[in-house]
């Protein structure tokens, strides 16, 4: 047996090797294919390394150069500063009662109304920080960015889909804060441009890349536009009105394009129906409900940055007796009876202050009609103030008041809701919706009066309006909540572009 075994495994073993050869060469094969690589890659990465060196040598050789090169730029753009200023210097002298009125309008934007302890009694005094940024937005000089974008998450994608927005203007206003809101927030997971007609008049924004394409819009232009951007979905701000051949235009190049439309209808206006339209998106049910929409369409509130609009810990001594308001004093939202419904409410209750925030058109007609009725003490105009110092005037008053003889949604609400003040109004468009209630809200100017006043009078009913004013807030009017609807409608849109995970949740993080 022992031979037979032996003799067996001395007839198998050729047969055995030769399968152990066969086997074994494939895997040889690729071992020696990998470490070739592993050289070739090696000896690359060696030259790649030696011409990066080389590169640094030349470049340390033309350093001095480069450095000498930036300092005369620079150089060159403070001697051009320094001539504009003086020929604005030159220009103010020349024109002096244009400049002396301008002077004049922003010292009286710069009073606020303080409180006198030793006479007992409002009296208005002009602050100094606000009368030189006055003045410097007035003439011209060293203008902050309106709107500065600033991202929530650093890059994290090497090639990011593509969403171009289309507004006919990126004036100071909600529609540009979402633009504004959504660099911000999805910033991260998409790359974004914007098209538009118009800037601001003052300043300009940060963070955005904003294309011109200015009234009546060039098809070549616009075409220019496009062809470098190559966005995925065009994102159409629409508001319709005298803009509506610009923004014709930008609806007959995206489908030249093939690109898919995402329409956001912000103001009460019908949706524009000409051009195929992949989603339609209304700011409110209330604008949704008033206009019927052939393509498939949602509701998505906008949001605001809740923490920046949180109430704060102290109250402001008189925020119980003051009356507020934040809008652009132009004829979109309101009229020039706006300012009626403060001069009726501090007719009636003398004690009450109100703090009218914003500039525009109406900003001379306002100041004329309460000069007119001898209630200029009791006022406060501040004309524009910046985004950021908006909590801090909020906190000034316990009653917004929303003077609006239309309205499709209106951001500045929610602001007031989120910092708990109660809101007083019209009931017009979309504030009952935004307030969920309509128990503040009164049909004509006598009785929206009334109740302004009956407010005034029951600080405890104040508290509580406020309370859950900010509770509908805090619930409804998230601005990250907005950035994931508005991700996920672009992915459900374009799934191909957009959905960064197949089959998984979506995961956006926005980190504190």
């Amino acid at each position: 047996m022992a031979e037979f075994a032996a003799s067996a495994r001395a007839s198998e073993t050729p047969a055995s090797a030769a399968q152990d050869a066969a086997f074994d060469d494939p895997m040889r094969c690729a071992a020696d294919e990998a470490a070739r690589e592993r050289l070739a890659l090696k000896r690359d990465l060696m030259m790649v390394q030696d011409h990066l060196a080389d590169v640094e040598a030349r470049l340390g050789r033309l350093t001095p150069f480069l450095r000498a090169a930036s300092l005369l730029r620079m150089a060159v753009k403070f001697l051009i500063g320094a001539c504009l200023l003086v020929w604005k210097a030159v220009t103010f002298v020349w024109r002096w009662p244009a400049t002396a009125k301008r002077i004049e309008e922003a010292s009286f934007q710069s009073q606020r109304l303080t409180f006198d302890a030793e006479r007992g009694e409002w009296t208005k005094r002009i602050r100094v920080p606000v009368l030189w940024r006055n003045l410097r937005r007035s003439f011209g000089l060293f203008q902050p960015p309106p709107y500065a974008v600033r991202l929530r998450q650093r890059l994290g994608l090497a090639r990011r889909p593509r969403v171009l927005h289309a507004i006919a203007n990126v004036w100071v206003g909600g529609s540009t804060q979402l633009v504004v809101d959504l660099h911000d927030y999805l910033g991260h997971r998409i790359e974004m441009e914007v098209i538009t007609s118009a800037l601001p008049a003052r300043g300009s924004h940060k963070g955005m890349t904003i294309r011109l394409v200015p009234q009546p819009a060039s098809p070549h232009l616009v075409r220019s536009v496009f062809s470098r951007f190559r966005p995925d979905i065009v994102h159409v701000h629409y508001w319709g009105d005298v803009d509506e051949p610009w923004y014709r235009v930008i609806f007959e190049m995206a489908a030249e394009f093939g690109c898919l439309i995402v329409q956001n209808v912000n103001t009460p206006v019908a949706p524009f129906s000409d051009a195929p339209v992949a989603r339609n998106v209304f700011v409110s049910q209330s604008v949704f409900d008033q206009f019927i929409s052939t393509v498939p369409a949602t509701v998505i509130h906008p949001g605001i940055d809740l923490a920046r609009f949180a109430p704060r810990l102290s109250e402001t001594p008189g925020a119980f007796d003051a009356i507020g308001m934040i809008y652009r004093l132009e004829n979109d939202k309101l009229n020039a009876d706006a300012i009626e419904l403060f001069i009726a409410v501090i007719r009636k209750r003398p004690a009450t202050r109100a703090i009218i925030i914003g500039d525009g058109s109406l900003f001379a007609h306002f100041r004329s009609r309460v000069e007119q009725e001898g209630l200029l003490p009791h006022f406060e105009f501040t004309g524009y103030v910046p985004y950021e110092e908006l909590p801090a005037h909020l906190a000034r008053f316990k009653t917004f008041v929303a003077p609006v003889r239309q309205e499709s949604f209106g951001q500045v609400i929610p602001f007031a809701m989120s910092a708990g003040l109660a809101v007083a109004g019209y009931r017009v468009g979309a504030v009952p919706e935004i307030l969920q209630s309509d128990e503040t809200l009164g049909e004509t100017l006598e009785e929206t009066a009334a109740l302004i006043v009956s407010l005034l009078d029951d600080r405890d009913r104040l508290k509580a309006l406020g309370r859950r004013n900010h509770a509908i807030a805090q619930e409804r009017f998230s601005v990250e909540k907005m950035a994931v609807s508005y991700h996920n409608l672009y992915r459900d849109v374009a799934p191909r572009d957009f959905d960064m995970t197949p089959g998984l949740p979506d995961a956006i993080v926005f980190p504190l």
